[in-house]
């Protein structure tokens, strides 16, 4: 085998893996909101309220308010992905690789 195709190869090998991308800020990770069924990922609860102001009628509403009447309504969730359960996965920087 090529000595650059192992170095890279190796390199993959101990990259940290992230099972999802933030759609905020593009980057890996491995806990966050989920919106919906999946629709969207954001790793900040501040990308959530920018989603949820996004849509408008929120004007003189809290922050707290909105999150909790979202949350309430089952729009978005917490979670932490302890495996990467699909065929792709992430790198620190939201590059996809495929398993």
């Amino acid at each position: 085998m090529n000595l650059s195709i192992t170095k890279n190869f190796k390199n993959l090998e101990l990259m940290e893996r992230y099972a999802r991308k933030c759609d905020a800020t593009g980057r890996g990770m491995n806990d966050g909101y989920v919106v919906g069924d999946g629709e969207l990922y954001f790793s900040e609860e501040q990308h959530v309220i920018d989603w949820i102001r996004s849509r408008g009628g929120t004007h003189g509403l809290s922050d707290e308010y909105i999150l909790r009447e979202a949350y309430n309504l089952e729009e978005y969730y917490y979670t932490e992905w302890e495996e990467i359960d699909d065929d792709v996965y992430y790198d620190e920087d939201g590059n996809e690789y495929e398993l």
